[in-house]
């Protein structure tokens, strides 16, 4: 689930998944419009809204939570807030062979 809010400059992006939970507040009036965050991305989180001339996470659950974006930003416009973690361990699963066996 991902739910997006815009409050004057500022957009907060929540993204609620089985794995985590984290939100991303961006300042819009502080983007530059470099688009260094959209480039430096490997996962394609990032695109450009035309509309309001600033990078959101479009593809925010894409994330893998490697703040390369963050840290080359050149206007320190946003911060990724992981609010919870490993919600469900994926390396934890039902015995194969059923219960007891």
């Amino acid at each position: 689930m991902i739910e997006r809010k815009q409050e004057g400059g500022r957009l907060s992006v929540r993204v609620e998944s089985l794995q985590q939970i984290v939100r991303f507040d961006i300042d819009t009036d502080r983007c530059c419009g470099c688009k260094v965050c959209i480039r430096n991305c490997q996962e394609n989180v990032w695109q450009w809204d035309e509309e309001h001339k600033h990078a959101w996470p479009k593809y925010a659950d894409e994330c893998v939570r490697c703040y390369i974006c963050e840290l080359k930003c050149k206007g320190n416009c946003f911060e990724i807030v992981p609010e919870e973690v490993l919600r469900h361990d994926p390396l934890y699963s039902e015995p194969i062979f059923g219960k007891g066996e």
